[in-house]
């Protein structure tokens, strides 16, 4: 990837040396491009030392090195401007420097000596945050966010994609749990403080013309394939006529609905919930055991069926959810009970009935997100340039959209609705009406 004229990330990782953002009193010696993902993302080596590295003072013996992840914007302003990189940069940067500190302090301030000698029991992993820089404008080229490579703590993507095995879903499960735990820690402990941290959350998927990720209809398009391939299968039943009308009406209002926080139950979410987002550890007989959240770029105050319904609608296929759907939701209560068990009962967490409503009343996120994230990722032979969506009107960039994945992405959107039809529409969904 060419760097802008005028600058270079050498010379910007030798002043953030300077300037002490890898440790005070250390001195800039290289930086080592390892290699580049999807050219937004660059992995290296910054070696540095301690004091002074001539020959005669040992100075090899003094020196260290820091595998890093940096974050840059996409190049192409109207790419840029499609992704909302200067909001995303915002929210990463936002979250890293002000809430998660404070809700990892929330954390640590647990009334329970025993669990502060415990706190991976209540608190998920997050890769090192050393820099963050957003000036946005002619300088966004420039803008970064530098973590640290987590490769050396022997955590990495799934070998298995998009779908996961129990095994994989529960440990994320059980991740994602702690996160939305320490909201819940958070609104006990501090919520005027809560509130004021996590105030300055920018929306990332609602542009200011009120349009989302597929515009104008598109969104209610993309599930009437769904609904088109159920009744193929079935017949046009009761329960997808209302989904039909209650919700497909006006789609784009009915996702707006579902995003907006209810209390008590509203949480941080991650916000992008997915495969790609999760980087796993492994035991030695290859058994997934833990997970470090990556990319906080979306993060979104709302319900945690947010994240819930997206996670298992993209990443579980039919005949898993409908085996082993309540022993996965049962790993997530009780991770999240356990998470905030500490305050002996203090802090209130939903209970498995109230996870169902609010996977009843908010699960029509998760359906929206795989109705075009299920296509992109289907595509096997080739990468899906984001580019293509460019300069074309809200027709074209449907007619590409439902071109990508064929009918296997159309089934597997029409499974996930199914599983949507049937666990919303045993009551009447009052809270639309």
């Amino acid at each position: 990837m060419a760097e802008p004229d005028g600058w270079s990330i050498d010379r910007a990782m030798a002043e953030m040396t300077v300037a002490g953002v890898f440790g005070p009193g250390l001195r800039y010696v290289s930086f080592e491009r390892d290699h580049y993902f999807a050219s937004t993302l660059l992995f290296g080596t910054l070696t540095v030392t301690a004091g002074d590295d001539s020959d005669d003072a040992g100075g090899e013996g003094h020196r260290r090195q820091r595998q890093l992840a940096i974050k840059f914007k996409h190049r192409v302003p109207e790419m840029r401007a499609m992704c909302n990189n200067d909001l995303q940069f915002h929210n990463e940067i936002l979250f890293f420097e002000r809430i998660a500190p404070f809700l990892m302090a929330c954390a640590r301030s647990t009334r329970d000596h025993e669990c502060k000698h415990n706190r991976s029991r209540v608190t998920p992993l997050l890769p090192r945050y050393f820099y963050g820089r957003n000036d946005c404008g002619d300088r966004a080229s420039q803008d970064m966010v530098v973590l640290e490579s987590v490769c050396l703590h022997e955590y990495r993507l799934s070998d298995q994609l998009v779908y996961l095995d129990f095994d994989h879903l529960a440990v994320a499960l059980r991740t994602l749990a702690k996160f939305h735990g320490l909201s819940y820690r958070a609104k006990h402990d501090d919520p005027v403080k809560f509130a004021e941290t996590i105030a300055g959350v920018k929306e990332t998927q609602w542009d200011a013309d009120g349009q989302w990720y597929v515009r104008g209809d598109g969104l209610g398009k993309l599930l009437e394939t769904a609904l088109d391939r159920l009744a193929e299968r079935h017949g046009d039943g009761m329960a997808a006529r209302r989904f039909r009308t209650e919700l497909l009406g006006d789609a784009r209002r009915t996702l707006r609905h579902v995003m907006e926080p209810v209390e008590p139950s509203a949480v941080l979410c991650h916000g992008d919930f997915n495969w790609n987002n999760l980087l796993f550890r492994y035991d030695s007989g290859g058994r997934p055991v833990d997970v470090m959240l990556v990319e906080m770029s979306n993060v979104r105050y709302g319900s945690p069926a947010l994240d819930l319904s997206f996670f298992l609608y993209m990443n579980t296929d039919r005949r898993l959810r409908d085996a082993r759907w309540d022993e996965l939701l049962d790993a997530y209560c009780a991770a999240l009970s356990s998470a905030v068990s500490d305050s002996a009962g203090a802090v209130w967490v939903p209970d498995r009935a109230r996870l169902d409503e609010e996977m009843r009343e908010h699960s029509f996120y998760g359906l929206a997100h795989v109705s075009f994230s299920v296509r992109l990722m289907a595509e096997e032979h080739r990468q899906v340039d984001p580019a293509e969506f460019i300069n074309v009107d809200d027709d074209e960039a449907l007619c590409l959209l439902l071109a990508f994945g064929g009918d296997r992405a159309t089934d597997t959107l029409a499974d996930a609705v199914q599983h949507f039809l049937d666990i919303s529409y045993n009551r009447t969904m009052s809270s639309l009406e």
